[in-house]
């Protein structure tokens, strides 16, 4: 009698809790790719990579900080560079810029981002200064652990190799715990933390450099040839396999020692056949994984170090190395030797190390044929789609500065169906002095989501259809009808069809209701386009007749 009793308790629990969810609009989604736009997302400037005093006067920074957020950016990123904060012996700090820097961003009523920079500035695309890291950090190891050496034999000192975990633990924590305290009085204006995970403060290797050979639109080159890395790579395989005959077992190979255990000899014969053998396999799994373990390591590090004080936030930045990407002789050419050869495990990684994601060159389009064989869009999609999966929050800047409201369009097109949380402008000199790009970014960018009801009454659908709408900006899928259009769904109690859309506020748009049949044909339009001039800042509702 008793579990007849709980029986009936919970189907007429069941019945109550569908009930309710038909009263309560659903948040919309894109109907095939992302989720729509972000309700967090917020719009980011890039600051000068020189030094203020170098670039303008404090005041009139303070002034263009001020004309930044009346144009929809929430807070300025900037580089506090490793070779200018300890530049004078190990632990002999000097945070006196980040201090001015963040009392100006203070005294403009604006937000900041800082970027722990443990890499130099120069030699990379868009470097205007000279900030190499700290020289003494050099002596801290008497071998070659300390940076890299490519297949070419090429030495780079951009940033430290993230085998030298033993250096980075000791040398990043102190850094990182030192600026806590030094930045503590102003964590009133700090909204978020980032870290520098390699080259161009982003988690790669320096695999694509002029002083190698290897700059767009070449393939890369792996960086894995120092004495150091050939015998990390050694024991790992010797770890995995625990003898020389597993090993020829595996690898098909006929070895007669551990020390024929080595990179690639031939970094263009691997990229074209070798990275799908046995061997290839169990390289790049090695040589991705030690970016992993880093991502875990600087991880730990900053929560360690930020977390007690600043509770905001941490993130790094993958590169959008998105050239060789379809090329039929060697796929990927450029990305593998940036340690990028699975974006699954990689991203895995900033999920167990609690880090945000920041992705590049959301402003390109896909041209993928020779030379370049360029897929930035379709590297977008995909490492969006990924974070998205994973629950990483999801971040993207533009690669190269933006010039034209094309752009901006394609920015807006992948922020905004993709679920970005955020959107960094490079750089600060761009739209400051602009008038007309800042007003194009302001428009399209610079905007702020606000949750609100789209209500459409009286469709007359028949058994499977569904209704979506579709509107003239990107947070409504520009028209498409395939790809981004917003899913509305039947409310049973209403006898109407509703959503939650996020849309920018004070925007103008226009959008309209569409049906689609169960096998996903577009059946018809909504007799009258819509109009909400503008978009309300606050939570209401918008309802039309079909």
């Amino acid at each position: 009698m008793k579990n007849q009793f709980q029986y009936c308790c919970i189907v007429v629990l069941s019945i109550v809790m569908l009930f309710v969810s038909l009263l309560i609009p659903q948040t919309s989604f894109a109907a095939v790719n992302g989720k729509g736009m972000n309700p967090d997302y917020k719009a980011y400037l890039m600051a000068p990579l020189k030094k203020i005093p170098e670039v303008t006067n404090w005041e009139t920074f303070e002034n263009d900080l001020r004309w930044a957020k009346q144009n929809g950016f929430y807070a300025i990123t900037v580089d506090f560079w490793w070779g200018d904060m300890e530049k004078n012996g190990d632990q002999q700090f000097d945070f006196s810029y980040a201090q001015r820097f963040a009392q100006s961003v203070r005294n403009a009523g604006m937000k900041m981002i800082p970027i722990i920079s443990t890499h130099q500035c120069g030699g990379n695309v868009g470097d205007d200064c000279n900030a190499p890291i700290p020289l003494w950090v050099w002596n801290q190891k008497n071998d070659d652990s300390l940076y890299f050496k490519s297949e070419t034999g090429t030495v780079n000192k951009e940033t430290l190799n993230p085998l030298a975990s033993d250096v980075i633990q000791k040398e990043y924590g102190e850094l990182y715990t030192a600026f806590a305290e030094a930045m503590k009085p102003y964590k009133d204006v700090i909204v978020k933390i980032y870290l520098s995970g390699g080259p161009a403060g982003e988690l790669r290797y320096p695999s694509y450099t002029s002083a190698d050979g290897s700059g767009y639109p070449s393939r890369g080159k792996f960086q894995a040839y120092t004495e150091s890395a050939k015998s990390k790579f050694r024991s790992w395989v010797i770890n995995k396999y625990d003898s020389l005959n597993e090993v020829n077992k595996a690898w098909s190979t006929k070895l007669t020692s551990f020390s024929e255990i080595l990179p690639p000899s031939d970094g263009e014969l691997f990229l074209k056949k070798g990275y799908n053998s046995s061997y290839g396999k169990d390289y790049l799994d090695w040589y991705q994984g030690v970016l992993e373990s880093h991502t875990k390591l600087i991880g730990v590090l900053a929560h360690n170090a930020f977390d007690p004080s600043f509770q905001v936030p941490i993130g790094a930045k993958i590169a959008g190395v998105h050239w060789q990407y379809n090329n039929p002789v060697i796929p990927h050419g450029a990305e593998r030797p940036a340690g990028y050869n699975d974006y699954s495990y990689l991203l895995d990684a900033f999920k167990s190390a609690k880090l945000d994601v920041t992705f590049t060159c959301l402003e390109m389009t896909d041209k993928g044929s020779y030379p370049e064989y360029s897929m930035p869009r379709t590297l977008v999609q995909e490492i969006a789609t990924l974070a998205n999966q994973k629950g990483v929050v999801l971040n993207g800047e533009n690669a190269l500065s933006i010039g034209n409201e094309t752009e901006y369009n394609r920015v807006a097109e992948m922020a905004f169906n993709y679920n970005f949380a955020g959107f960094t402008l490079l750089r600060y000199q761009d739209v400051i002095y602009n008038n007309s790009l800042m007003e194009k970014f302001k428009n399209l960018l610079g905007v702020t989501p606000v949750m609100q009801t789209i209500v459409v009454k009286n469709v007359p659908t028949t058994l499977g259809d569904t209704v979506y709408i579709t509107g003239n900006r990107a947070e409504l899928g520009q028209w498409d009808t395939k790809q981004y259009p917003i899913q509305l769904y039947y409310d049973s109690h209403n006898n109407d069809w509703r959503g939650n859309v996020v849309l920018p506020a004070e925007r103008n748009i226009e959008f309209r209701a569409f049906i689609k049949s169960k096998d996903g044909r577009l059946k018809s339009w909504q007799t009258i386009q819509q109009s909400w001039n503008p978009v309300p800042m606050k939570t209401t509702s918008h309802v039309s007749w079909w």
